[in-house]
């Protein structure tokens, strides 16, 4: 009796032990993390608000549907056909595809960590053995008995030498990765998104200047001609105003054409499929009176360090490359698998005994005499020096990148506030006292083309500045990760 208490009280054991474990199991799925948030590039609700699954009605490109797509909906954007700066960046932000491509990879990486939370299944082996082949068993001619064995078998490595909890702690570090190099990748769209928008702002200054010079040619040709026919002038001066106009027709063709593909470009980068030819954007290039000044490049260099998100990515990938050094080491240890058995002998018309059941309890453990994840181990070491020797390389770059960013924003803002602001004024004055002397018959033709040439490129020197100006702005911003200048 004793024998069979403590047999059944060790079968029970084996069976509460197997039920621990699968309790266990069935607790892990933590897999529900939200990465850090980094500090916005820009300021305002930009990137605040909730990726939303994209729409074909939303915009014209007709894009499939995300799991976690947009940050605004496109029911708040002003007219389609004349954006803002901030219509532009939140249709960028919206539409461009790959921004929202980007924002997969935060759901594969949250995907990996659900995946490491989850423990291995149970393994459920059958099997019928010593089954009669040529003869059936009798009493008298004995053999077997046949008998039916079910087993269940549990891999427990995972909770007893941490391995779940090191692949868990290497896949949430893989979200924050992830989340760091799509602000990264949302950091260069909206740069270069901005420099788009100002592109069309440049080229529709420029194309203005061009039509105003055709117009003013043309005025000139009309003046030209009155005087020619009262002997005021000889006949070659229609000939030389005659390629004046000829000159300004195929600069306002040029300039027509540099803003349709500037348009075209600005479109592309908002992610629009078809091509809408009246859009535009609506903005300006005047400058404040008194810009914010440049600044000084150690600082800048500080806030790039702490703000970029490629370097925060850096740094978080350094984190998780230890976290795979100790996933990797957890994989040395052997694998430990108990298993728990029933079996049911048919023993009455093989050996004339009644039929019995019995269970079995065991333990596998693999000796890891030769494969000790030796090299998994070694490679892991190798990809962190990897990644401090790109974390280094990328602070060189990005000291390089803020330097030059800095850099062309002082020059730009220089050419702004230190050149004469009655330059343009005194231009426009020329010309008008020379044109209308010369419409009077008291200057030649040669002089008032001259008095216009220099009006044309003043004018169109003030407005590369004040384009070269927001460019530079702007992508110092970019350069920083961080919008310290509007």
């Amino acid at each position: 009796m004793d024998t069979r208490r403590s047999t059944c009280w060790s079968a029970w054991r084996g069976v509460g032990l197997m039920a621990l474990l699968l309790t266990c199991a069935g607790c892990v799925d933590n897999h529900s993390f939200a990465p850090v948030p980094l500090p916005p590039f820009l300021f305002g609700d930009y990137e605040t608000k909730p990726l939303a699954p994209l729409k074909d009605s939303d915009t014209k490109a007709k894009l499939p549907p995300s799991g976690k797509a947009t940050l605004l909906p496109p029911t708040e954007l002003p007219d389609p056909h004349k954006l803002t700066l901030d219509a532009v960046i939140k249709e960028a932000l919206q539409s461009d595809p790959k921004i929202r491509a980007a924002a997969e990879n935060i759901s594969q990486a949250s995907a990996d960590l659900w995946t490491a939370s989850l423990a291995p299944n149970p393994v459920m082996t059958t099997s019928g053995t010593l089954l009669p082949l040529t003869r059936p068993f009798t009493v008298d001619a004995q053999g077997g008995p046949p008998q039916f064995d079910v087993g269940f078998s549990f891999p427990t490595a995972w909770l007893l030498f941490g391995q779940r909890q090191a692949a868990m702690d290497n896949a949430r570090v893989g979200v924050n990765v992830a989340a760091a190099d799509f602000t990264d990748l949302v950091r260069q769209r909206i740069a270069d998104t901005v420099a788009a928008y100002y592109d069309v702002l440049e080229a529709k200054a420029l194309l203005d200047l061009a039509r105003e010079d055709q117009e003013t040619q043309k005025r000139l040709d009309g003046i030209t001609k009155d005087r020619v026919k009262i002997g005021g002038v000889g006949a070659i001066e229609v000939d030389r105003i005659r390629l004046a106009v000829l000159d300004a027709d195929r600069e306002v063709r040029k300039r027509e054409a540099v803003l349709v593909t500037a348009r075209t470009a600005l479109q592309a980068q908002l992610g629009r499929l078809e091509i809408d030819p009246q859009f535009d954007v609506d903005g300006s290039l005047d400058v404040a009176a008194a810009p914010p000044a440049p600044p000084q490049l150690q600082q800048a260099i500080t806030i790039a360090d702490q703000y970029r998100p490629d370097i925060v990515s850096l740094r978080l990938q350094i984190a998780k490359s230890e976290f795979g050094l100790k996933q990797e080491q957890t994989k040395a240890y052997p694998e430990v698998t108990p298993h728990l058995g029933y079996t049911r002998q048919f023993q009455e018309r093989a050996i004339g005994f009644p039929d019995a059941s019995s269970y079995g309890i065991g333990l596998d453990v693999d000796i890891r005499l030769f494969d000790r994840n030796q090299g998994n181990i070694s490679k892991a070491r190798s990809i962190i020096v990897q990644n401090q020797y790109n974390l280094h390389a990328q602070f060189a770059q990005v000291r390089g990148e803020v330097s030059q960013a800095v850099e062309d924003y002082r020059i730009a803002h220089a050419a702004l506030t230190t050149d004469d602001p009655e330059r343009l004024k005194m231009a426009i004055s020329v010309r008008d006292r020379i044109e209308a002397a010369y419409k009077a018959g008291g200057r030649p033709l040669i002089e008032v083309l001259d008095a216009q040439r220099a009006y044309r490129e003043t004018l169109r020197t003030f407005t590369l500045d004040q384009s070269a100006y927001w460019h530079a702005l702007h992508h110092l911003n970019a350069t920083l990760g961080r919008q310290v200048l509007r």
